[in-house]
């Protein structure tokens, strides 16, 4: 005999096993702040350079605690809560998270492609219609309280077409970037530590992202009950959360290191705020470093020494700017 999901009984065990599995998102999301809670506390110590994707970066790591904690609060509660307002909460994160998780990658690809004017349209209409179809979401989830089982009891979530939409496109979206920016970087005729890492890392990112969302997605479409449906809800955002923001701190993270290994073997050039380059004389062996950098993300390095008569040469292209990047003749 099938199981009938919709029997008010099969619906209060689904409750209390997604009650159990948030209680262990929890404890997984709480590992990963407090695991590189030293790169944020740099920042905001200003040890490290202050940049406004930052401000997306902390965004995600606040819904994405704010969103997990609340669904666990919804669930675990010990004494009657208001559980609409709570719900309202989770959702709203849910959404900041998810769509700031893909706007973090595409501020990524922005700056590989050079803030193409094309890829910069495409990726803006495609955020766009993600925001859209997460708002759609809003009106369905209610939540009531059920002293019986002394817990906020789910009543509704949005129809399956939405549910089914939200996340299939999510994982289009995030296809798109992969592909974008892996091509991009593997046409480039420059290797960068920069390339590498958003290749590896966007690579894995999707790949995370793509299983977390796929469960989901199957979920949503069968739509065996309220429960059901959103059970790897917060397993697909905490996962999404975590990939963007690993990939935005490995990025920062190399591109900090080589400014201090940079900075403290070369004391005759540098960038200024404007992007120009300044060079200056230093008796003996003349050493000369710049950085190639856009506001959004740098993008590689590159280094001359010269020797007496002995000069390494490099040409590379310089972003100036938001100009596009010119051939240039490092001596």
């Amino acid at each position: 005999m099938a199981k009938n999901f919709l029997d008010p009984a099969e619906i209060a065990r689904d409750a209390r096993v997604y009650g159990a599995f948030v209680l262990v998102l929890c404890g997984v999301a709480a590992w990963d702040v407090l695991s590189t809670i030293r790169f944020d506390i740099s920042v905001v110590s200003g040890k490290r350079q202050w940049r406004w994707p930052m401000v997306l970066y902390f965004i995600c790591r606040v819904c994405m605690l704010l969103h997990i904690f609340a669904i666990a609060v919804n669930l675990n509660a010990i004494s009657e809560i208001p559980c609409q307002e709570v719900t309202w909460i989770s959702k709203v994160s849910d959404a900041i998270e998810t769509c700031g998780s893909s706007l973090i990658l595409v501020l990524r690809t922005r700056a590989v492609w050079h803030r193409d004017l094309k890829v910069t349209v495409l990726l803006g209409i495609l955020f766009l219609a993600q925001v859209a179809l997460w708002i759609q979401t809003f009106r369905f989830s209610k939540a009531k309280w059920n002293p019986q089982r002394n817990v906020c009891a789910v009543i509704s979530t949005a129809p399956k077409p939405i549910l089914v939409s939200v996340f299939a496109y999510t994982m289009a979206f995030d296809l798109v970037i992969l592909l974008l920016c892996a091509y991009r970087l593997s046409v480039s005729r420059r290797a960068s530590t920069l390339g590498n890492i958003l290749l590896r890392d966007g690579i894995a990112y999707f790949c995370a992202a793509f299983g977390a969302n796929l469960v989901q997605t199957v979920m949503a479409a069968l739509g065996l009950n309220p429960v059901m449906n959103i059970i790897a809800l917060p397993f697909a955002l905490v996962v999404s959360v975590i990939a963007a923001t690993t990939v935005f701190r490995n990025v920062f993270t190399a591109f900090d290191g080589f400014s201090s290994e940079s900075g403290g073997q070369n004391t005759g050039s540098g960038i200024n705020s404007g992007g120009a380059l300044n060079r200056m004389a230093v008796g003996g062996p003349r050493f000369s470093s710049s950085r190639r950098m856009t506001h959004d993300i740098p993008l590689s390095d590159y280094k001359s020494h010269d020797v007496t008569s002995v000069s390494v040469h490099r040409v590379v292209d310089m972003d100036v700017d938001g100009m596009q990047p010119a051939p240039l003749m490092v001596r």
